[in-house]
């Protein structure tokens, strides 16, 4: 059995999950889109959480949506509400500002 060695870039992509990063705009197709309580720090949230198909126009296997921000949640709110589980919902998420000054502008496509 022979090791490789593997970078940061490449464990870092490897993530099963969705990265928004700032001033960087995202597409995503999602489908499975569900809310849900979890304990996070000790504190109950709701969590947007959706299956990804396809991240940046690329294939993705077992890869995942997540949030509990709220400002976020009400973006996407009008796109996914109501869909069926099985459909394929493409969007766009533009991630600006940091912390408690982070807002969003999601769109559809």
């Amino acid at each position: 059995m022979t090791e490789e060695s593997v970078g940061w870039d490449e464990a870092i992509a490897s993530s099963g999950f969705v990265k928004l990063v700032s001033d960087n705009e995202k597409v995503l197709v999602i489908k499975n889109c569900k809310l849900e309580r979890i304990n996070k720090y000790g504190k109950e949230e709701i969590e947007l959480s959706a299956e990804v198909v396809t991240e940046d126009g690329k294939a993705v296997v077992e890869k995942v949506f997540n949030t509990t921000s709220k400002r976020l949640k009400t973006k996407l709110r009008p796109i996914v509400e109501g869909k069926a589980p099985t459909d394929e919902i493409k969007l766009s998420i533009l991630k600006v500002g940091d912390k408690y000054d982070t807002q969003y502008s999601v769109k559809a496509l």
